[in-house]
């Protein structure tokens, strides 16, 4: 760890050690994301019947690869050994789940590997997602700043009301139909988006 000095103390809780490193690093505004994300994945976990404490994790930890500059994601990714995809090469950005996984291993000493595959497709999803991968990845979603790029989240909410999955299916489908058709998706997102159908 050379471009980020991440540090954990176990007499503190996980949002504690979160908010050090984020506040240490100047990312207020990540922080903020973050604590937004948690809160909407608790509430959706209390909601369908998931594990809050999971979901609180995996939340808390689904950004914490932004304390490294996005412009090292490829060479930590490297050093790391991962099977970088094209798409990842071209737009860095997406390491950002993969690199949270590490992460949250080597410096908060996450075991749980469910809250793990959370964190690890919090961007993209999957085909055959665990109902806490489907809450993680769609807390973050609305906790975002898209809403003005996204202007389909509002249904994605409704959807929200009544069934996980038609939330998870209302986003993908809209998303995918919004996406130029030059830029290739991440091979995960298109597997969910296929599952979708």
């Amino acid at each position: 760890m050379t471009d980020a000095e991440i540090t954990y103390s176990p007499t503190l809780s996980l949002e504690e050690n979160v908010k050090i490193n984020f506040r240490s690093a100047h990312k207020e505004k990540e922080l903020a994301h973050t604590l937004q994300t948690r809160f909407h994945a608790v509430a959706l976990a209390k909601k369908f019947g998931i594990d809050e404490h999971q979901a609180s994790d995996a939340a808390l930890l689904h950004n914490i690869a932004d304390l490294i500059p996005e412009e090292n994601y490829i060479d930590w990714g490297k050093d790391y050994d991962l099977d970088i995809y094209e798409e990842e090469y071209q737009t860095p950005s997406l390491l950002n789940q993969r690199l949270s996984r590490i992460i949250s291993v080597e410096s908060f000493n996450i075991t749980d590997k469910e809250v793990l595959n959370a964190i690890n497709f919090h961007t993209t999803l999957r085909k055959n997602a665990s109902n806490l991968d489907k809450i993680v990845f769609l807390a973050d979603k609305i906790s975002s700043d898209s809403l003005e790029t996204s202007p389909y989240l509002p249904e994605v909410v409704k959807c929200l009301e009544t069934s996980l999955d038609e939330a998870v299916r209302c986003y993908l489908k809209n998303f995918c139909e919004q996406q130029n058709p030059s830029v290739n998706l991440h091979p995960w997102l298109r597997e969910a988006c296929m599952a979708m159908d």
